[in-house]
């Protein structure tokens, strides 16, 4: 049997015991009715009469319709047989039976048994049977009881959708209560209809209070007007409404909700009110803020990415760019939708950008590739590209996407890289040059080869620095060149030694550092722009020779690219003219050396800007400089020979001389003494050393210097002695003449050597030479050894020995007689 109450249990309904004697009267001559009348009054049941044991004896078609079984084969059958058989076993039959018996009448409602098994639900109603005919009155005596009247009513379809009924009322309230969400039901008046148990735990509101309130008052009051606005439209306009709005407890918090609601209608249309579902969104909100931080987040990062970043479609259309895109290819925005990838490359980059554009979406492969972006203006940009592919879910290549970075800086660096190992390649090479050539001619003719002859520098000229007679600076007078024609020399090339003063740089004989002229091809100066072009250089670099300060000329070298020069590159052109500088004046020197013939200055002065004037004329004595040997370009040690005056006051004079740093005395005699003085600044000596003359002799007395100099026939003597009278200006030149100097053969250096050593002194010297004696780090001979070969004391051998080496030293540094 079924599990509902109503289908366990049997309805009974008391009979009513009230009714007058009148109504008794007319009820029993109804009762007197037969089975065929009563079936035509009541056509909706099925009736039947039992005999007094509740056998079958009467059988109507609307019972054999109900239960299934026609009067042949029913009549005779107990009331039991309509019952389930569970209903059998507790003689429930029998009871109703007794019952109705008892009180007159039987009423109940329950389950029978058809025919074919089948089960109905039935309304039945068994009324008694008095011997007087007699319906529906109680039999007290057994004798009087001649039968039952049944009248059954089919229920099934109703009783049906009745448990269907409350299963779905059921099934509504477990919902209803079960609901994680509040649930709300408000009529169209905003009165509180119904609520679930949320509601008063979300609200923190008692169920009484919840009773009174209006929708509004649930809400924030800087969202009510929404929330009105989607009640008014859920009521007048749509079916559903779904609004957001945080709601206020009553502790005054806000959570952020989501509201979903209906209205409700009769079946007439009428609109009732509305119910809804509120939603708790605090997490959902929570989760869109931080979606949004980190898109925003995101965005800013690729706003701000300096790298250009782009995806396209397997057709290869722009479908995805960033700003810095836009900004690099110098494109508007509608133009560049669905721009092919190549468009945004140079010509002669795009075979190989196209074939790792292949790769990446045939082979899966993460490339990396360089070429150079075509912007809009037709500018050439290098960039080094790195791209992936795109795909879905279930791995379908949807396209690529990637990042550009631009590497003009580092393309810069690898050719500025380049260029050095080339310009230290080219300055090796003249380096061995210098050191083999005989003339000046032989240097400056090797380094504009040299220049010329490399790919990096369109062409190269030097020239020499000439004092201008009536200015201050230099003239520039081109010596050699290569890579350009002697035409073009004579021409604009001038101008970037002496640039003009609306030009960015300076004279390199001013500056003494190397200057450099780029993107001459877009150069302010007209001149610079016109010769570039027609020539096809880009930059220029002009380069001082210049030795201890002085300039001996300019290198001009021209490159292709407009960026050339760079820091590093001008610093290696600067020492290289450094170093020419100086090859240029130690062959000066060697020259000197050599040359049988020179040029003889004699100076007289009396500028205490030189140490050894200010000294004598400070000390009242004489003096003569022996010996200088230069430390530094700027520091010199002066052996010196002092006359007339005490050692002592020499130190004093020497100490607060600013000049000199050390001082020590070496030797000392009757009247003279003998010095080593260290001087730092501006010397004559040091002066002398840039021009590649020599001093020969310097005297002082009493302040008044006599100067000898030597130099070569091939100086600029005008150059020299201005030189000398500008930084000495208290110094004239007393006279200049041309002396012969012979020249000494090696033959002749051995026998001067000879004739200045004794017989003892020359045994010594040769026995110490021959015997290992100056061996370094380890000596094959000792002192002993040597000294017994000789058959002389030890002490006797060093005696010879050394004045035999002051002898040697004498003769080669000239002082020996």
């Amino acid at each position: 049997m079924s599990d509902d109450p109503a289908d366990r249990t049997e309805s009974m309904t008391e009979p009513n015991r009230n009714a007058t004697n009148g109504e008794q009267s007319d009820e029993r001559s109804d009762r007197r009715l037969d089975i065929h009348a009563l079936s035509a009054l009541a056509a909706d049941y099925a009736i039947a009469r039992f005999g007094p044991d509740g056998h079958v004896s009467e059988w109507n078609d609307g019972a054999r319709r109900l239960t299934g079984y026609d009067a042949e084969g029913i009549v005779g059958s107990h009331y039991r047989t309509f019952f389930p058989p569970d209903a059998r076993d507790t003689d429930r039959p029998e009871q109703v039976l007794e019952r109705a018996r008892s009180d007159g009448m039987a009423e109940n409602e329950g389950w029978r048994v058809r025919n074919d098994g089948g089960r109905i639900r039935v309304h039945e109603v068994i009324a008694p049977i008095r011997g007087d005919g007699e319906i529906g009155v109680p039999v007290d005596r057994a004798g009087d009881l001649t039968g039952y009247v049944w009248f059954v009513h089919d229920r099934t379809e109703v009783h049906e959708r009745e448990r269907e009924l409350r299963e779905e009322k059921a099934f509504a309230e477990s919902v209803f209560e079960a609901q994680p969400d509040v649930v709300y039901a408000f009529d169209a008046d905003e009165n509180h209809l119904e609520w679930n148990d949320r509601v008063p735990a979300v609200t923190g509101y008692t169920d009484a209070e919840l009773a009174e309130m209006a929708p509004l008052e649930f809400i924030a009051p800087d969202h009510r007007e929404r929330i009105a606005a989607a009640i008014r439209r859920v009521l007048e306009e749509d079916e559903y409404v779904t609004v957001e709005a945080d709601l206020l407890t009553k502790g005054g918090r806000r959570i952020p909700y989501e509201f979903n609601s209906a209205r409700i209608i009769d079946d007439d249309g009428t609109v009732l009110g509305f119910t809804g579902i509120g939603r708790d969104i605090s997490d959902r909100k929570a989760r869109e803020r931080a979606l949004r931080e980190e898109k925003a987040f995101t965005e800013s990062v690729l706003e701000a990415q300096p790298d250009i970043l782009y995806a396209y479609d397997t057709e290869g259309n722009l479908i995805e760019w960033n700003d810095q895109f836009q900004r690099m290819t110098g494109y508007e925005s509608d133009e560049l939708v669905g721009m092919h990838p190549l468009r945004f490359i140079a010509p002669e980059d795009r075979d190989h950008i196209s074939d790792a554009i292949d790769r990446i979406l045939e082979e899966g492969e993460r490339v990396t590739a360089e070429g150079r972006i075509l912007t809009a203006d037709g500018s050439r940009i290098p960039y080094e590209f790195n791209s992936a592919r795109i795909t879905d879910d279930d791995g379908a290549v949807l396209g690529f996407t990637g990042v550009g970075r631009d590497v003009s800086d580092r393309k810069a660096r690898e050719r500025e890289l380049e260029r050095l190992e080339r310009l230290n390649a080219i300055v090796r090479t003249i380096d061995e040059t210098v050191v083999a050539a005989e003339t000046r001619d032989e240097i400056e003719t090797a380094i504009v080869e040299e220049f010329a002859a490399d790919d990096a520098y369109r062409f190269a000229v030097i020239g020499r620095a000439d004092p201008d007679a009536t200015t201050e600076g230099y003239s520039w007078e081109p010596t050699a060149w290569a890579g350009i024609d002697a035409t073009a020399v004579e021409g604009v090339l001038s101008s970037f030694v002496d640039p003009p003063a609306d030009a960015p740089g300076a004279s390199p004989f001013e500056t003494r550092s190397a200057q450099r002229y780029r993107h001459l091809g877009e150069s302010e100066i007209d001149e610079w722009r016109a010769d570039a072009r027609e020539r096809g250089y880009g930059s220029v670099a002009v380069v001082p020779i210049v030795a201890a300060d002085r300039p001996f000329g300019a290198l001009v070298v021209a490159a292709d690219e407009p960026s050339a020069f760079a820091d590093r590159e001008r610093g290696v052109l600067q020492e290289f003219g450094g170093t020419v500088g100086h090859a240029i004046n130690a062959m000066a020197v060697r020259r000197l050396l050599y040359l049988d013939t020179a040029v003889e200055l004699e100076f007289e002065s009396t500028d205490r800007g030189d140490v050894c004037i200010d000294f004598s004329r400070e000390a009242g004595c004489d003096l003569a400089i022996d010996h200088v040997l230069p430390l530094t370009d700027e520091e010199f040690v002066y052996y010196l020979t002092v006359s007339d005056i005490d050692p002592e006051a020499v130190r004093e004079i020497a100490r607060d001389n600013r000049s000199i740093t050390e001082f020590r005395l070496i030797d000392a005699g009757d009247d003279e003494s003998d010095w080593e003085v260290v001087v730092r600044g501006s010397t004559l000596t040091g002066l002398l050393g840039e021009y590649g003359a020599r001093l020969q002799s310097q005297v002082v007395r009493d302040g008044v210097a006599a100067v000898t100099v030597h130099v070569s026939p091939d100086t600029n003597l005008r150059e020299l002695v201005g030189a000398i009278t500008s930084t000495f200006p208290d110094t004239e030149l007393v006279s200049k003449r041309t002396v012969d100097r012979p020249v000494q053969t090696h033959g002749d250096f051995r026998r001067t050597v000879e004739s200045m050593l004794t017989e003892k002194q020359r045994l010594a010297l040769e026995a110490a030479y021959h015997g290992g004696y100056f061996e370094w780090p380890t000596r094959n001979s000792d002192a002993t050894e040597i000294a017994d070969r000789l058959d002389i004391a030890r002490q006797t051998f060093h005696q010879h020995l050394r004045v035999a080496q002051a002898k040697l030293l004498s003769a080669y540094f000239g002082t020996g007689e």
